[in-house]
């Protein structure tokens, strides 16, 4: 792709040759072939580039043609865009060894891999590409432009929604933990995904007991979470690798949760809220703030001597109640 077709599809115009970009690189390993983007002005490297994009012009990198762009991490989704291998599906292909039994649709330019099952009244919507290997139970609603890795497993009665991307290994509607004493709760409810959703490597969404599990649009889920039955997850957040967000708890829109958060059972949080990475999380969070509850690194002796005093804050505790009851009786006296 030349620097001129380039330019065109950022809407900015270049400097420099109107040469043929053969790569992207990251800047560290860019040569004169290649596009590449800087977004720190603290970059400090005496090299020669292909094509840069930047929102500066640097005096120490030497490059072929320049695009200069207000918002260079915007150019770089503009661009990455044109090289994705992860694209929709854009021809119709049902495979001869995939089984799809009665009463299944499945819309124009859809491609369905070997060794894919499909139950029963199930409704696939247009340009979606279902990987191999992937399960899909009865009466399953999947909407247009959907991505399905393979070994993905989605249970009766879930919904799907447009624009969804779910990578390798996803369980969507597998049974709730739900038990009494222990006595096996049925979990007939289902999961609803909803636009614009994606869901990480072997991240489970356990399926309502009732009513419905609900992951709202525009949210995206890292790798390694387990999301359990009830759970209402709101629009746009982000919630990154082995979080783990305990049954019937609601999320607000826009929250993220930074690696390893837990969250209790029945917790609430409002919108706009980060918990930090390892954060315990239960009963009410209010929303626009930041909470963080985990220990940060320490020396290894300072951290045993904080335990071992963790340890004794009862005693501590009961011996301050006492010097300062001591304290207010002879103040008392002298008075």
């Amino acid at each position: 792709m030349k620097v001129s077709e380039i330019s065109k599809i950022l809407n900015k115009n270049f400097q420099g040759e109107d040469f043929e970009v053969k790569y992207i690189r990251e800047i560290e390993n860019a040569d004169e072939n290649s596009i590449t983007f800087l977004f720190d002005k603290k970059y400090d490297a005496n090299k020669m580039v292909g094509l840069l994009i930047s929102s500066f012009t640097p005096s120490n990198i030497k490059y072929r043609a320049i695009i200069l762009c207000e918002d260079v991490k915007l150019a770089l989704i503009k661009i990455l865009e044109l090289f994705d291998w992860h694209k929709t599906s854009n021809e119709k292909f049902i495979s001869e060894k995939s089984t799809i039994k009665e009463n299944v649709e499945i819309g124009d330019k859809t491609t369905i891999m070997d060794f894919v099952y499909i139950s029963k009244n199930v409704k696939i919507g247009e340009n979606c590409l279902i990987y191999p290997f992937v399960y899909i139970g009865e009466n399953v609603k999947i909407g247009n432009n959907c991505i399905i890795y393979p070994h993905v497993y989605i249970g009766e009665n879930c919904l799907i929604g447009n624009n969804v991307i779910l990578h390798s290994g996803v369980k969507i509607g597998s049974d709730g933990f739900g038990y009494y004493k222990n006595l096996k709760i049925p979990q007939i409810g289902n999961v609803i995904i909803e636009d614009d959703v994606e869901i990480g490597a072997n991240s489970c969404i356990d399926r309502a007991t009732i009513s419905s599990t609900i992951i709202k649009k525009g949210t995206k889920i890292d790798n390694l979470v387990q999301i359990a039955h009830n759970v209402v997850i709101g629009e746009n957040c982000i919630i990154a690798s082995q979080v783990g967000i305990a049954g019937s708890s609601k999320i607000g829109n826009n929250v993220i949760l930074a690696g390893q958060v837990g969250i209790a059972d029945h917790t609430i949080i409002e919108d706009n809220v980060i918990l930090l990475a390892k954060t315990g999380a239960n009963g009410y969070i209010k929303g626009n703030n930041i909470y963080g509850s985990a220990i940060p690194p320490l020396e290894r002796t300072n951290y045993l001597r904080i335990i071992n005093i963790i340890k004794k804050l009862p005693e501590i505790y009961e011996l301050f109640k006492r010097l300062s009851s001591s304290n207010k009786e002879t103040s008392s006296k002298n008075s």
